[in-house]
């Protein structure tokens, strides 16, 4: 008896990657649009200083938004042609805040904070860049990725910000950058710079003038500036507005700024230095557990430095960008490098198949200029100059 003969066949089926690569515009203003999120149910990604951002899935399907404007449902069929795409922001009307003995704005959400955020250790993922100019020239770009483990997000008065709050498991590094004569400004270390990232103004109405109103059904807007008496008495300004739930009382844009004009100078061997001037813009959002989380956020600094033998002044201008994924899951953190030495001085094997692989934040144009000048033979930091 003859047996049939049976063919097996492994076939291999591989799905097509979309790409979208474009710019996000404000309608109105052609102002570029960061940190909109670009994504659908299999893949995430969010837009540069630039606007700019580019999009891979298997799914045919984009959503793009950004709190404060109108969302964009998609595909990459209909949106692979458009170099610019531009999203239209909702209206608003703002009204002044009645001082009266009902609770304020902000003592609300303060009130919510343990409700609406983690105060208990959990784990994320997180890229990091940070970006430094001297007198308007580039002298050091870095990113980094890995996991991060916090103890709590915010502090409050019950519970404060515990001094041992973050444990930081490095996975994957790129840094350029150009050495200075003199002198190295230092980027700083991971405590300090995630500290910044949560930095938020207290809204007391005996020294803010407030405004408010809704955006839309679900979240409302409130602007606020330090009144003309504070600033002409301590010759200082602090401004911004937050976007908050309607339902909840939680923060979900945070937006800063603080100029201090008179600030205090700090010394070091022949130098003095002052920050003159601070902007933060934080994004949050909730995960499944309930909690908020940081999405994305940036904060950039002026820094002013004299040499007090030559009375010269240099104006250095620091950003810093993290943005999170995985947020509240299991990552096992595992602590691989000093979280309290400047990040620029940490020692990581660079993988460009990892980062040629990646479309999480590109590089701003600016940015790529700068890689020219470093990669050029005579750059001394050749040996670190692996950015690209």
């Amino acid at each position: 008896m003859r047996l049939p003969l049976l063919l097996f066949f492994c076939v291999q089926f591989t799905m097509a990657q979309n790409q979208l690569r474009s710019k996000l515009l404000d309608s109105a203003t052609n102002a570029p649009i960061e940190f909109a999120d670009v994504y659908n149910y299999n893949n995430y990604t969010t837009t540069n200083a630039d606007g700019s951002f580019l999009f891979t899935s298997e799914k045919d399907s984009v959503f793009i938004k950004y709190l404060g404007y109108k969302p964009i449902r998609s595909t990459f069929t209909a949106l692979n042609k458009q170099d610019i795409i531009y999203m239209v922001e909702e209206t608003y009307e703002l009204e002044p805040v009645i001082v009266s003995t009902k609770k304020s704005i902000y003592k609300n959400i303060v009130d919510q904070i343990e409700s609406n955020y983690a105060l208990f250790p959990y784990e994320e993922r997180f890229t990091l860049r940070a970006f430094l100019k001297k007198n308007d020239t580039v002298l050091k770009l870095q990113d980094l990725t890995g996991k991060l483990r916090r103890k709590q997000l915010f502090g409050t008065e019950e519970q404060p910000m515990p001094r041992k709050n973050y444990e930081v498991e490095l996975l994957n590094m790129r840094k350029a950058g150009l050495k200075e004569e003199d002198v190295e400004f230092m980027l700083g270390d991971f405590p300090k710079i995630l500290d910044w990232f949560i930095l938020h103004a207290k809204l007391k109405e005996d020294k803010y003038d407030i405004k408010t109103g809704a955006i839309n059904d679900t979240v409302n807007l409130v602007e606020f500036t330090v009144k003309d008496s504070i600033v002409n008495a301590t010759f200082s300004n602090n401004k911004g507005y937050l976007k908050v739930n309607s339902k909840n009382n939680a923060m979900l844009e945070n937006y800063l700024i603080l100029e201090r004009n008179t600030a205090k100078y700090e010394k070091t061997w022949i130098y003095k230095y002052r920050t003159t001037f601070m902007k933060m813009h934080a994004f949050y959002e909730k995960a499944s557990n309930k909690k908020y989380f940081l999405k994305n956020a940036k904060v950039e600094a002026n820094v002013e430095v004299i040499n007090t033998e030559t009375n010269k002044t240099d104006i250095y201008n620091c950003s810093y960008i993290i943005t999170t994924q995985d947020n509240f899951k299991e990552l096992n953190t595992k602590r691989n490098v000093s979280i309290n030495r400047d990040i620029f001085k940490l020692k990581y094997p660079y993988n460009p198949a990892f980062w040629d692989g990646q479309n999480e934040l590109l590089l701003t144009e600016e940015m790529l200029e700068f890689l020219k000048t470093v990669n050029a033979d005579e750059n001394e930091y050749r040996a670190v100059s692996n950015l690209k």
